[in-house]
């Protein structure tokens, strides 16, 4: 009767240690993930330029690792790993068991026991060889797939689909033997607890020996036989997670890999100096640079160039002569092989990351928006500034009106993007809207269209004086 209550005092105490192991391990889980997911992404953003352009690390690859790998890892962390403890703890507690009712049956066991384990070792060992090969074809068939629909247009103008799913499906050849051969150690793994039979009738027959001949009770033999039966299962379903670990371990190498790595440039290193006034003279000494991308080919040998301040320049050239390539060094995206740029006199490699790119306002070939509202995207120039200086830069640029006219002003999403395109004659440019481009909700379709139409119509007809052109040029 007294171990009746003992057992319902156990059930309860089991379901509340069973619901703290649940919600802990799963909240652990999702603030780990939701971290490394933060701590991933800001790795890569403070990566130089270089690093992308001699890793091929591309969109698709940093999206897998935010959402798949940081998953996978997250899965293991709330539900694998307290599995794994779980039986784990089984299974010593059943051995302890066993070998207190009867040592003799408990030790003779003990060595048919390893069968169980190294099965799960040697598939361990194998799933995280195979994982890793794994994760690095699918991470090939992705970028594909990405390169595929983000140039959609180029595809279908050339009739490529079929090439595209033929590089693709050729791409996941890989991944799919390597699943045979994972499924195939699975098997094995999962197979060999079927000795878990063998090593029970053994059991029966040694502890019917025990009982006959060395008077063993009957009663703690059969306990002995359950508790070790018990334990070897559970170290039997314990170690099948070894497969999700080895996943996880690859998947967390590849983030921690590139959380750890420190860039040659860092725009987060705060150290450098600040100057307290800025006069904007540049100038460019005995400058070297070769991509290292292109190690063979030299874009600037022995450059110089003076820029002083307030002074308007222009520099010209063939394509591929190093035009984009002095502003990518005056922003410091790359340092020089040799020679320095001064900024008013000082290194600008001694000069604050951060604060030198806050100075400068560049307004690439093909400017970029972000999907958000018009007036969030203006404050990615000042993070800090006000509507009232939102609406004189915009007046200042002659946009206030066109973004006026929009359906929710400047706080329409989805924006609406002007692409402007350089037509050049006799030695000057000339700058109008050639392409209009947008993505807006399907409530105000129709007249964001409309709009957009009117304004680079009203915008061909109309010539914008130089002085506002040169004032919308420099704000941006």
């Amino acid at each position: 009767m007294q171990t009746i209550v003992y057992f319902l005092y156990l059930a309860p105490g089991i379901w509340v240690a069973a619901f703290l192991e649940a919600f802990c391990w799963t909240r652990t889980g999702e603030r780990q993930a939701s971290r490394m997911r933060r701590n991933y992404l800001m790795a890569v953003l403070r990566q130089e330029v270089a690093f992308f352009e001699t890793t091929g690390i591309n969109t698709a690859e940093v999206v897998n690792s935010i959402s798949n790998d940081t998953l996978i890892i997250q899965d293991v962390l709330s539900e694998k790993v307290p599995n794994f403890i779980m039986n784990l703890s089984t299974f010593v507690s059943c051995y302890g068991a066993a070998l207190y009712f009867s040592w003799r049956l408990a030790l003779v066991t003990l060595p048919f026991l390893t069968l169980l384990i190294i099965p799960g070792v040697i598939y361990g060992r194998r799933l995280m060889t195979i994982g890793g090969k794994l994760h690095s074809e699918y991470n090939k068939a992705s970028s594909i797939a990405e390169a595929a629909l983000s140039s959609i247009r180029t595809v279908y103008s050339f009739v490529a689909e079929d090439n595209v799913m033929s590089k693709f499906s050729s791409a996941l050849e890989g991944s799919v033997n390597l699943g045979i051969k994972q499924g195939l150690a699975k098997g094995l793994a999962m197979g060999a607890n079927g000795v878990v039979f063998a090593i029970w009738a053994f059991m029966s027959w040694y502890g019917s020996t025990l009982v006959l001949h060395h008077g063993a009770s009957g009663g703690k033999i059969f306990g002995t036989g359950y508790s070790l039966i018990l334990g070897g299962l559970a170290l039997g379903t314990a170690l099948p997670n070894l497969k999700y670990f080895s996943e996880a371990c690859t998947a967390a190498f590849k983030i921690f890999e590139m959380i750890h790595r420190v860039p040659e440039i860092n725009s987060e290193d705060m150290t450098g100096e600040v100057l307290e006034k800025v006069s904007g003279e540049i100038e460019i000494r005995s400058v070297e640079f070769i991509y290292p991308s292109r190690p063979d080919t030299v874009i600037l040998s022995d450059f110089s160039l003076i820029i002083p301040s307030g002074k308007t320049v222009a520099l010209v050239g063939s394509s591929g002569s190093g035009k984009s390539t002095v502003i990518s060094l005056i922003e410091r995206f790359y340092n020089p092989l040799r020679g320095e740029i001064l900024l008013d006199g000082m290194n600008i490699q001694n000069l604050q990351i951060k604060w030198l790119r806050t100075q400068i306002g560049l307004v690439s070939q093909e400017p970029a928006l972000f999907a958000t509202s018009i007036y969030e995207n203006l404050l990615f120039g000042k993070e800090d500034a006000t509507m009232d200086d939102v609406l004189n830069a915009a007046k200042a640029s002659n946009a206030h009106d066109f973004i006026s006219q929009l359906p929710d002003g400047y706080h329409t999403q989805y924006l609406v993007v002007v692409l402007l395109e350089e037509k050049p004659t006799e030695g000057f440019s000339e700058e109008k809207p050639t392409q209009v481009g947008f993505l807006e909700t399907q409530k105000y379709q129709g007249e964001i269209v409309q709009t957009v139409l009117e304004f680079v119509e009203e915008y061909e007809k109309n010539q914008i004086p130089d002085q506002e052109r040169k004032e919308y040029q420099t704000l941006l």
